[in-house]
């Protein structure tokens, strides 16, 4: 079993799931704010994969 924090598809998933958040709200600053949590979670897919490919 491949731990959650190393399984880029995770991280990926979560991003697109706070995108898809982010469009719901009103207030711009929120929605920036959680666009910049899925760029995050979109890095941490690419160290993630990196990773895999390390080990």
């Amino acid at each position: 079993m491949t731990n959650t924090l190393q399984d880029p598809s995770y991280w990926r998933e979560r991003a697109e799931e706070t995108r898809s958040k982010a469009e719901s709200f009103a207030y711009r600053s929120s929605r920036e704010r959680l666009l910049k949590i899925a760029e995050e979670y979109d890095r941490l897919a690419i160290y993630a994969e990196q990773w895999q490919s390390q080990h």
